[in-house]
């Protein structure tokens, strides 16, 4: 009924005002690092080589009345990159040679002042509604799925279809509420395909189980078995489009003493994939690596990875404002401004089942059935325990005269970590595993695996974890010098890297810990980028994304793409 009273109040408007606007974009970017990870019998990554060629076109129409308005932004874009092109067939199709795609961000209608009740606004439709005032790290804005599929977009969001009602009953105050009746997941980049070859991976909270679970697999590969293991597809689990799971989010907002402050709560479910079921099936066939007769295998065990999105309830907290400490010393002096995000997050625990159909594997067979995980009360591995945890964003940001502008923050937390564990709380996430090497390669093996698992993956694996939440500091920094602007944006990863070993001569297992300052645990993003404003509309940009870190830090890890160079060109309308 709201909505029949908007569309027809529009209709009925003596005067409808209409906004056009857009941009053309052009953008190039080269890959210059060689990603491989995985082995000859499943390679996985990618060559040096042009990764984006695409051109986009786009519109943002808005008709507005005195009762409201309509708006859509919507982007056109041509890949540049022909499809999969596997006959003669595909070369006569146009939507396979010069592929293209559209973007809906945003396709809604509004109604103001709706029922005569005056600050009580209605949104309907496809649309983002970012309440975050962090500057691209937001962990408070979890009504709409993240997209990473374009690096250079960091903290994009996809528009969803929603229901939005605000009431602003004074200028000082606005209530809102939103229902989001359909999950979307987040988009991943096209190098996130890379974390497949990563099968030293394991998703376990427990540290004895995870350890087992690795040196489980490896000796099968590396003795006399000679059966690896390789993740060969990923199968998502999406939420069933009813009520139980429809998304919705609530937010009291004002001003207070001239600063900014909102409080806010959502339920719905992390955007991210995460695992509950890994299934593994035997692929028999003996290969050996080309070129080398004495690498071979006698088959493959297959796993398929079963991810899902755990249901939270996020508790927000916004505040944003000026403030000017050293105002005293002189009138010139500019105030601060300041922007704090807080996210108390309560997840609903994920647990993990392991199981595979009949193994043959030559000299042993494994039953079909789920893996004797040895826990209490027959209970399944957990993946992400059911504790609270904080994820947030603090940042200041000061003007030096009209040519320089800074900003700093510290995020703790990425858009893709999720889970209790940081320096506030217990809890870790696999980086990296190997088995130890011995003088005697008999220390570990399979007939000790199978009498003493526990005490095999105990000893026998060198692991490298993580916090699940990490702590890193965004530099940024504007150079403004009339039409041409020099920006360098940085992002230092603090969270420390943890190497557990054994050491035989203690009879123990050992742990190091790796600051950012280490090589093992250096991590960081360099982004330099350099524009000019020609007037009328168009601008030309050049930078890079530069990755720096070894393959079990954040930024170094290969699904994170590598270091690519850029080139855009842009002309607005």
């Amino acid at each position: 009924m709201l909505l029949l009273t908007l569309l027809c109040g529009m209709a009925q408007a003596q005067e409808i005002e209409w906004e056009v606007g857009g941009h053309i974009q052009t953008d190039i970017r080269y890959g210059t690092d060689t990603l491989r990870v995985g082995t000859w019998y499943a390679p996985l990554g990618q060559d040096p080589g042009f990764i984006r060629n695409q051109n986009l076109f786009k519109a943002k129409v808005a008709a507005k009345s005195d009762r409201g308005k309509a708006f859509l932004d919507a982007d056109l874009v041509y890949f540049g990159f022909p499809d999969t092109i596997d006959s003669t067939f595909a070369l006569s199709r146009r939507e396979i040679v010069d592929p293209f795609r559209v973007e809906l961000h945003s396709a809604y209608m509004e109604g103001w002042d709706l029922g005569g009740v005056r600050g009580l606004d209605l949104r309907v439709g496809q649309q983002k509604v970012q309440w975050g005032v962090g500057d691209q790290f937001n962990p408070t804005n979890n009504l709409n799925a993240d997209d990473l599929e374009d690096p250079l977009l960091f903290g994009d969001q996809l528009g969803n279809v929603m229901v939005r009602l605000d009431y602003t009953p004074i200028p000082a105050l606005s209530l809102s509420a939103v229902a989001v009746p359909v999950f979307k997941p987040a988009l991943l980049p096209q190098t996130g395909r890379i974390a497949l070859g990563l099968t030293d991976r394991i998703p376990v909270d427990d540290a004895e189980l995870r350890r087992e679970l690795y040196a489980s697999n490896a000796l099968l590969e590396d003795f006399a078995l000679s059966w690896p293991t390789v993740v060969n597809g990923v199968s998502p689990r999406l939420p069933d489009a009813n009520l139980q799971n429809m998304q919705w989010s609530a937010r009291i907002a004002g001003t207070l003493g001239m600063q900014d402050i909102a409080l806010s709560y959502y339920k719905g479910r992390f955007d991210f994939p995460v695992a509950y079921n890994n299934h593994t099936t035997a692929a028999p066939g003996d290969q050996c690596k080309p070129g080398d007769p004495e690498d071979c295998i006698k088959g493959i065990l297959q796993t398929v990875a079963g991810v899902t999105y755990p249901e939270m309830q996020v508790w927000g907290l916004n505040a944003a404002g000026e403030m000017n400490p050293l105002g005293w010393i002189h009138p010139k002096v500019q105030p601060i401004g300041y922007r704090l995000e807080l996210a108390w997050i309560d997840p609903v625990a994920q647990t993990m089942s392991v199981t595979n159909d009949e193994l043959a594997l030559g000299i042993t067979t494994q039953p079909a059935g789920e893996y004797d995980y040895q826990l209490p009360d027959d209970s399944k591995p957990i993946v992400i325990p059911d504790d609270r945890f904080f994820k947030w964003t603090a940042g200041l940001d000061y003007s030096f005269g009209k040519y320089i502008y800074a900003n700093v923050q510290w995020v703790h937390g990425m858009p893709d970590e999720f889970g209790a564990g940081d320096w506030i709380t217990p809890g870790v996430t696999q980086r990296k595993a190997e088995l130890l090497q011995y003088e005697d390669p008999l220390t570990c093996n399979v007939l000790n695996l199978q009498t003493d698992p526990r005490g095999q993956g105990e000893q026998c694996v060198k692991e490298w974890t993580r916090p699940r939440i990490g702590d890193y500091g965004v530099i940024g920094v504007d150079l403004n010098l009339r039409q041409t602007k020099l920006r360098m944006f940085t992002i230092l990863d603090f969270t420390p890297i943890l190497v557990s070993t054994y050491d035989a001569e203690a009879g123990e297992r050992v742990e190091t810990r790796y600051s950012w300052t280490t090589d093992t645990g250096r991590s960081m993003v360099l982004y330099p980028e350099l524009s000019h404003n020609f007037g009328g509309g168009l601008e030309l940009a050049g930078g890079a994304v530069v990755m720096i870190g070894e393959e079990w830090t954040k930024f170094g890890d290969p699904a994170t793409g590598g270091t690519q160079v850029f080139t855009r060109a842009k002309y607005s309308f």
